[in-house]
């Protein structure tokens, strides 16, 4: 998932109202999500759910599946074309291709010497979801949690944005519904703009799947967790943006709005807020025995390195969020990293940056460059001093001066991997390794692996990392093995990559290729005895 997203404005939020645009007066709504059913209003422990150490002094282990939303990539408002499915078959309408971020000036470039290998049909969802679907369609929603849950998954983890940047306004309609703490400050002057931005983005999948969950039977409702993706420079250039010459001209922004210090902890006090108003109080929010609601972090030196550019420590940010939910009336929050990176000193260049540094700290806007990298074994030492309780991957591509050219050599790279981490953590009850297992890895839909600015991507041999039921279900054992034999102390909880992240090769979910052979394979692996 470490990749470029298209950025892509959503209209309404664009940056200030549009000339002549009629103003509704709109009442909030918080959460946009029916508060009333399946929601535990108090924060106590009864009826939370079971958490990453609930299984711990039993036989079973808990399965956990990361969920990779699409959007709507069309500047067209009135069209809608997802982001997964014309990678899969109709190159010309895919957005990675197109993404001169990611590939250059030209996009990707295919020619005789590297031919585009579509389409990949064979990644078609099942007709049982009705093919390339529509993302937000309850019905599809519905038998994605149906296909989880009986055949054993506990959680899934859906990877999470959030835009730090964007401003709005509660009384302009199209915005009105958009999550804001109830009594921060608004400018009544202009349309209830809000003091403090952001947004969540492409959570519309979620917003389906929660409700058609809690129409459900409570034994046959699906527990799920948040996956906080906060990698994305591009969203990080935009913040620091804020309140530059050019927003200012252009009234993206207006005189005093700024991404100072203050700012950014609002900001994150907000994303706290949002947590807990709009997921925590949910009966299916994933939650340890002693009812803390849990929260993965994917990549957390990304959000360690911008912190860090206003001196504040990645514990100071989880040291916050945790006192507000104990605010709210929880217990706190786990925090636990999924994180993966850099082993040798050759691919220090590559390394986990904990700092960012402006090349002009009066005019941040402009860039600057990442600094005080850690290769993977040392960052992970850190972790609990961070003020994390665990640790886990979405997926690990080497081992040491090892890569993944083949499943094979990625069970092996896996393996080294799990040894590793469970031991260094064995003996510390207050930290637990969850063992990752991956599907595979092809990037070929997207235009392979990985994008250069020249068009062509770096080591495309990489993306032949395929597994089959066979393979997939012998790895599975061996994490099953792994977690159990650590349990006492590691938990017990195994985290597969991933549900459907189709256009990287990891999409466990039922296909016309595969059929239903990887969650056959979690059904015979974890079946509960």
């Amino acid at each position: 998932m470490k990749l470029l997203l298209p950025f892509l404005f959503i209209l309404v939020f664009a940056g200030g109202l549009p000339e002549g645009c009629e103003v509704k007066q709109i009442t909030q709504d918080d959460t946009g999500i029916n508060p009333d059913v399946g929601v535990n209003q108090t924060g106590d422990s009864d009826n939370q759910g079971i958490g990453a150490r609930a299984v711990a002094s039993s036989n079973e282990a808990m399965v956990g599946v990361y969920f990779m939303p699409s959007w709507n990539v069309s500047a067209d408002p009135s069209k809608d074309v997802d982001s997964f499915w014309p990678c899969l078959y109709k190159p010309e309408d895919c957005a990675f291709l197109k993404n001169t971020g990611m590939w250059g000036p030209k996009g990707r470039v295919y020619n005789k010497s590297n031919p585009y290998e579509g389409p990949f049909l064979n990644r078609k969802p099942h007709s049982s979801l009705g093919g390339f679907y529509k993302r937000d369609d309850p019905k599809v929603a519905r038998k994605q949690l149906e296909y989880m849950k009986s055949y054993g998954i506990d959680f899934f983890a859906y990877n999470w944005f959030f835009g730090r940047h964007y401003y709005y306004h509660l009384d302009f309609a199209p915005q009105a519904k958009t999550y804001y703490p109830k009594g921060w400050k608004v400018d009544n002057s202009n349309y209830k703009r809000v003091a403090v931005p952001g947004i969540e983005q492409w959570e519309d999948q979620l917003t389906v799947l929660l409700r058609e969950n809690e129409k459900l039977p409570e034994a046959k409702q699906m527990k799920w967790a948040l996956n906080w993706c906060d990698d994305d420079h591009e969203k990080w250039m935009l913040w620091l943006d804020v309140g530059s010459p050019a927003s200012i001209a252009a009234k993206r922004n207006f005189p005093g709005e700024k991404p100072d210090k203050t700012l950014y902890l609002q900001v994150h006090d907000k994303i706290t807020m949002l947590w807990i108003d709009k997921y925590f109080k949910r009966k299916d929010y994933l939650k340890d025995p002693s009812g803390r609601p849990i929260v993965y972090i994917y990549f957390p030196h990304d959000t360690e390195a911008r912190a860090a550019f206003y001196g504040i420590s990645m514990k100071e940010l989880l040291d916050r969020s945790k006192a507000l939910a104990r605010k709210a009336g929880f217990p706190g929050i786990k925090f636990i990293a999924s994180t993966s990176g850099a082993m040798t000193q050759a691919e220090m260049p590559y390394a986990m940056h904990t700092n960012w540094v402006a090349n002009n700290p009066r005019e941040a806007w402009r860039g600057g460059r990442y600094t005080d990298k850690m290769l993977f074994q040392d960052y992970a030492k850190r972790l609990k001093n961070l003020g994390f309780e665990g640790m886990t991957a979405y997926i690990y591509h080497t081992y040491e001066n090892q890569a993944n050219w083949s499943y094979a050599d990625m069970r092996k790279n896996y393996r080294s991997h799990w040894k590793r981490w469970s031991e260094q953590f064995e003996n510390d009850p207050e930290f637990e390794y969850q063992p990752p297992v991956a599907m595979g890895w092809d990037m070929r839909p997207m235009g392979g692996t990985w994008p250069q600015q020249t068009g062509f991507p770096s080591e495309p041999g990489k993306d032949k990392v395929h597994s089959n039921k066979s393979t997939f279900k012998a790895k599975l054992e061996e994490a099953r093995l792994t977690a159990e034999k650590h349990k006492s102390t590691n938990g017990n909880t195994v985290m597969i990559c991933c549900w459907n992240e189709y256009l990287e090769g990891n999409y466990i979910e039922p296909t016309e290729g595969h059929k239903f052979d990887y969650l056959e394979a979690i059904r015979e692996v974890f079946s509960k005895k």
